[in-house]
């Protein structure tokens, strides 16, 4: 169990960073809440389609709390867990836009977006937990 958490904390801030890369160049994390300008806080928002009780949703919890400690507070992460903000296959669209700074995706979601080495994750009995 203690590898299968570390593997999915893994994989999610893999998916993460790649993903993040695609983000457009102007698209800038949102202030403070309520949309207005603060230069003590930014907001960025982290969404999933998995609910907050599973391996991802623990691993988005654990990226809130140490980005928010190690921070000390100038940074919030908003949470959106169980397909608040987008359905699974609006999230990479919505990280490509700007719309939203984190995502859990499956890594799956990786081969339309053109990196089909990531399907290789998705072939089931090929590493042993």
């Amino acid at each position: 169990m203690k590898l299968n958490y570390k593997l999915g904390l893994m994989a999610l801030c893999a998916a993460s960073v790649v993903l993040g890369a695609c983000g457009k160049k102007d698209a800038a994390p949102s202030t403070a809440a309520g949309g207005k300008s603060s230069p003590d806080q930014m907001v960025v928002k982290f969404s999933s389609v998995t609910t907050q009780d599973t391996p991802k949703g623990k691993a988005m919890e654990l990226f809130k709390k140490l980005v928010e400690e190690r921070s000390q507070g100038k940074i919030k992460v908003e949470t959106f867990h169980n397909s608040t903000l987008y359905k699974d296959k609006e999230e990479a669209e919505a990280l490509q836009a700007g719309s939203v700074h984190f995502v859990g995706l499956s890594l799956a979601k990786f081969g339309p977006l053109g990196i089909k080495e990531f399907e290789l994750f998705d072939l089931p009995y090929l590493f042993n937990v």
